[in-house]
């Protein structure tokens, strides 16, 4: 049994023994990035009414989605085979980079394209197209830099490098908002994620370029290229499907219901990611582990399971009782606006997608991706059928219950999955 090599302090930064550890780095970084991220968005509430805001956080949605599935195709590629092909990583990485500087200069593009025709408010503006179109970049870099940093064995810095990207953004919107004042809370957004990526990817390149405390190779380097690429075109269209589909949600509702149903949807929303991104970091975390010890992988998911719903219906319900009195306190016109209904069904959305991610990042620890396509197409299809219908009638209400619908989904799927191969209950068998 191929076993991880030491690092220079005499324990390998991978396996097992360092699963919980840096779960436990990028649990700090969602809960740090949680706390000022509800700070940002108060800022931008009590800055802006529902409906400019509701603008704002379409555009901003569009940047984001389309980053992070960008993002998520190379940076799950790279979690699972980093660890996996020893020495020949840097070939591995630096592959990965021309993949990626590609997909995300025509999604960009693509994203721009679609935000200016769709979104009435912006329809036509060059200027709007360009700031799609760099956010997207943007935006991406810091995701898949995030990524990169956990398949290297380095989660413990995500914390720093993540704060001080937040505290960049809150640091900015006042100052732009009375200054630029034009779309100054994606501008913030935006601005904030180069200078993260200016100064992180030097660092990383470094890290590369080591050739100590490398895991031993589970896979050599040749299979590895060839799975590479097919990994990232699955794992794109999968991420588009799911967690794309989700963070594009926000534009949706303003597309559906209006800019002020879309601005209390997002600001709602953005309170509840601090739920999905506990078990994101969680299941991240896993697939790293799971990669380098295949052996343990079972074991470390069902642990792993256990741990993150605990910890995300606690949250929901400390989310459910004080957030809208928080909204309310900045901003009366969002708390009368059905704050607490919304981040209620959200926050039960956020129990199903926790458990449907950690079966998730086990199968891409394993490279299995046709169950997990299948269930994401087939719930982006619930979602999209069902957010004209009940954005129109509940506004963002509706959009957070054609969320939980798709939710519902994909969990039952997941444990008709469980149920065909439960006598292996890492679900090796993929269908």
């Amino acid at each position: 049994m191929l076993r991880p090599k030491a690092s220079a302090g005499g324990e390998s930064r991978f396996g097992i023994k360092r699963l919980y550890r840096d779960a436990g780095s990028m649990a700090t970084m969602t809960a740090s990035n949680a706390v000022l991220g509800m700070g940002f968005w108060g800022l931008a509430a009590t800055l802006y009414p529902p409906a400019k805001l509701g603008v704002m956080t379409a555009v901003l949605a569009a940047v984001v989605s389309v980053g992070t599935v960008v993002a998520a195709g190379v940076g799950d590629a790279y979690t699972s085979l980093l660890p996996a092909v020893g020495k020949a990583r840097s070939h591995l990485f630096r592959h990965g980079q021309r993949v990626f500087v590609g997909l995300a200069v025509l999604s960009g593009f693509g994203a721009a394209f679609a935000t200016t025709k769709l979104l009435k408010e912006v329809r036509g503006s060059w200027a709007v197209g360009a700031l799609v179109t760099v956010g997207v970049v943007a935006l991406a870099s810091v995701a898949l830099q995030n990524s990169t940093l956990v398949s290297l064995g380095r989660a413990r810095w995500l914390p720093a490098v993540n704060i001080a990207l937040s505290l960049g953004k809150i640091l900015l919107l006042p100052l732009l908002a009375f200054t630029v004042s034009w779309h100054a809370v994606e501008l913030s957004v935006v601005i904030s994620a180069i200078v993260s990526v200016l100064v992180v990817r030097r660092l990383i390149g470094r890290m590369i370029d080591a050739d100590d405390d490398l895991p031993e190779a589970t896979m050599s380097e040749a299979p590895a290229a060839r799975a590479f690429d097919r990994f990232v075109g699955q794992t794109t269209v999968s991420s588009a499907l799911s967690i794309g589909v989700f963070m594009v949600t926000p534009f949706l509702v303003t597309y559906f219901g209006g800019p002020a149903q879309g601005a209390v949807f997002a600001l709602s929303f953005s309170i509840v990611q601090v739920l999905d991104l506990v078990g994101v970091a969680m299941s991240m975390s896993l697939v790293v582990h799971a990669s380098s010890a295949p052996e343990q992988a079972a074991a470390m998911a069902r642990a792993m399971m256990i741990r993150a719903l605990l910890l995300v219906v606690v949250g929901g319900g400390v989310l459910v009782t004080l957030a809208p009195l928080i909204l309310k306190i900045i901003n009366p016109e969002y708390g009368s606006l059905g704050a607490t209904s919304i981040i209620a069904v959200l926050s039960g959305g956020s129990i199903l997608r926790t458990a449907y991610n950690v079966w998730s990042a086990l199968q891409r620890s394993r490279r299995k991706m046709v169950a997990q396509l299948l269930l994401n197409v087939s719930s982006a299809i619930i979602l999209l059928a069902a957010m004209p219908f009940l954005c129109g009638s509940h506004g963002a209400l509706g959009g957070a219950i054609s969320l939980i619908l798709a939710e519902s989904f994909l969990v039952a799927g997941v444990a008709g999955h469980y149920v065909i191969n439960r006598r292996r209950w890492g679900w090796t068998k993929n269908r």
